[in-house]
C-alpha cells in the first residue's frame, strides 16, 4: 500500500509544480491588486483637492481673469504627480521586500526549531536504546524504520501541497459538467468523491500512527503537525471546495499541456514528412511517385 501512494505521488509531481506556481500567481496577483489600491487612493485624494491648491497646502491666491498677471491661480508644477507615484511605488517595493524578508525569517525560525525538536528527539531514542537489550534493540530500530517511513511520506506530500496524499487517500474524484441544454443546466456531476466521514476516520488512524507519543522518528512531531493541517482543509467544506477547484483547474491545465506537445510534436513530424517528399520528388522526377509508392508498401 505503501509502495503504491509513492507511485501515485510521484506520478502527481508535475500536478503540485502546476499548484506551486499557480499558488505564486495568485500572491503576485494580489500584490499588484494592492499597488493599484493604494495608485487609485491617491489619485483620488489628488482629485479631491482644490483646482488651485497644492497638495502640500499652497494656497489659492486670487487676481485678474487674464491668465498672465501676476494674481494668476496656482497650479502642480509640472512633475509632480509622477514623482509622487514614483514614491509611492517605491514605498511598496521597500513594503514588499520586508515581508519577503519576514517571511523568510520566519520559515528559517520554523526550521531552526523542528531541527532542534529532531535532534532532541533523536538524541532521547538512543538513551532508550542503551537500556535495552540487543533484542530490544533491534525490535526498535525495526520499529524506528517503518514509523520514519511514515513521516517523509506525510512531510513530502505536504511540502508539495498534496493533503489527499498526506492523508494516504487517492483522489480519483470526477466533475462532469455543467451542461448546459436550451434554458436548463445540468450539474456538476461529482463522481467518486471521497466522503468526509471516511477523511476523518482516515485521520484519526494516521493520526495514532504518527503521534510523537508513539512514533520514534525525530520529525514525527512536524509531521503530525503536517497531518492535522491537511485534515483541517480537507474536512471543512468550503476550504475542501476551494483546493479541489485548484487541483481541476491544474489537470486541466495539465491535460491541455499534453495535448498541445503531441500536436505539436505530430505537425514536426508532418512537416518533415513534407519536406521529405519534396526534396525526393525533386532530385528523382518523374521516377519519384513510383519508388515512393513502392517504398510505402515496403514499409
Amino acid at each position: 500500500a505503501d509502495s503504491t501512494i509513492e507511485d501515485d505521488m510521484d506520478d502527481d509531481e508535475f500536478l503540485a509544480e502546476i499548484l506551486a506556481e499557480e499558488a505564486r500567481q495568485e500572491e503576485e496577483h494580489a500584490r499588484l491588486e494592492a499597488e493599484a489600491r493604494e495608485f487609485e487612493a491617491m489619485k483620488a485624494r489628488q482629485t479631491s483637492s482644490p483646482v488651485g491648491s497644492m497638495p502640500g497646502g499652497y494656497p489659492k491666491t486670487g487676481g485678474s481673469k487674464m491668465g498672465g498677471g501676476a494674481g494668476a491661480s496656482r497650479s502642480m508644477p509640472k512633475g509632480a504627480s509622477g514623482a509622487t507615484f514614483s514614491k509611492l511605488e517605491q514605498e511598496l517595493k521597500k513594503k514588499e521586500a520586508e515581508n519577503a524578508a519576514k517571511r523568510a525569517q520566519e520559515e528559517e525560525e520554523d526550521f531552526k526549531e523542528a531541527e532542534r525538536i529532531r535532534v532532541k528527539r533523536e538524541a532521547a531514542f538512543e538513551v532508550e536504546l542503551k537500556k535495552m537489550n540487543e533484542e530490544q534493540r533491534k525490535a526498535a530500530q525495526k520499529q524506528k524504520a517503518k514509523d520514519a517511513k511514515v513521516v517523509q511520506r506525510i512531510l513530502k506530500a505536504f511540502k508539495a501541497g498534496k493533503h489527499y496524499a498526506v492523508l494516504g487517500i487517492r483522489n480519483l474524484e470526477v466533475q462532469l459538467g455543467p451542461y448546459y441544454i436550451l434554458n436548463f443546466s445540468l450539474g456538476p456531476i461529482v463522481l467518486f468523491r471521497v466522503k468526509t466521514k471516511e477523511i476523518k476516520r482516515v485521520y484519526r488512524n494516521l493520526a495514532r500512527t504518527v503521534h510523537p507519543d508513539k512514533n520514534k522518528d525525530g520529525r514525527a512531531e512536524e509531521a503530525f503537525h503536517a497531518l492535522e493541517s491537511s485534515a483541517a482543509i480537507l474536512t471543512d467544506e468550503k476550504k475542501r471546495s476551494d483546493y479541489d477547484k485548484k487541483i481541476i483547474a491544474a489537470r486541466r491545465r495539465r491535460n491541455k499541456y499534453a495535448i498541445e506537445s503531441v500536436l505539436g510534436a505530430s505537425q514536426k513530424v508532418w512537416s518533415n514528412t513534407l519536406s521529405t517528399f519534396r526534396v525526393t520528388k525533386r532530385v528523382l522526377g518523374p521516377f519519384s511517385t513510383p519508388i515512393l509508392v513502392i517504398g510505402a508498401l515496403i514499409i
